[in-house]
């Protein structure tokens, strides 16, 4: 019984995880409906391997775009920071290139979605989203970004 219990809160751990990006405009993008799976570098880290850096979940997408699918996705992030409770953002001419974004917190964890755009050859770019959940705050965030 204390395994099938052990099973079960694992399971519930999992699942809730695996969803925390929802109500974000870019969760289609984590889900490999804009880009297939099988074309991003998908990361994910939860527990006691991010405690370190004060947050419970992290989970990053990288890939290739054309300059179509990559003005989709920065689309999809300008209208997550549009309803964020803070944002920064830079842009090469009218084209995102960073953001950090701080949607509403989820009960009393921070969230954060990051976003880069660098040019890897013409008219490609090579896309990072990052979703991060914790306590972290974004001073802390952007402390242990400036260190590495």
């Amino acid at each position: 019984m204390k395994k099938l219990l052990t099973c079960l809160a694992a399971a519930l751990i999992l699942v809730s995880s695996a969803f925390a990006q929802r109500g974000l405009n870019s969760f289609p993008v984590f889900k490999g409906k804009v880009v297939p799976n099988e074309k991003m570098v998908i990361t994910e880290a939860r527990g006691g391997s991010m405690a370190t850096y004060k947050l419970d979940y992290y989970r990053s997408v990288s890939f290739i775009a054309d300059a179509a699918l990559a003005a989709k996705v920065s689309a999809l992030v300008e209208a997550d920071a549009a309803a964020s409770k803070s944002v920064e953002t830079e842009k090469g001419g009218s084209f995102l290139t960073y953001a950090l974004v701080e949607p509403k917190p989820a009960g009393k964890r921070n969230r954060y979605l990051c976003y880069q755009a660098r040019p890897v050859a013409e008219g490609l770019w090579k896309i990072t989203l990052l979703y991060l959940e914790g306590s972290a705050t974004v001073g802390e965030l952007k402390s242990m970004f400036e260190k590495q």
